[in-house]
């Protein structure tokens, strides 16, 4: 099921290009992720940014066995 809504997304963008976005459940939600991945990633890398950003995009839902969740399939401008 496909559906269009307003949400928080952690963005990766790489040289000025989005490279990937994910939903997250609000902006503290977004905040904290980003937090986890830079530290995991490490802060100095190159031409690498996180951002959190409030998106109207197109959802769908991802399920591997019983485990389902929102994916962005693309940003609605």
């Amino acid at each position: 099921m496909e559906t269009i809504k307003v949400v928080f997304a952690i963005l990766m963008i790489s040289n000025g290009s989005v490279i990937e976005y994910v939903p997250t459940d609000g902006m503290s939600d977004c905040l904290e992720q980003k937090r986890i991945v830079t530290r995991s990633v490490g802060e100095n890398q190159e031409g690498l940014v996180l951002q959190c950003k409030q998106l109207k995009a197109e959802l769908y839902e991802d399920c591997v066995a019983d485990n389902c969740r929102l994916k962005i399939k693309r940003i609605v401008e």
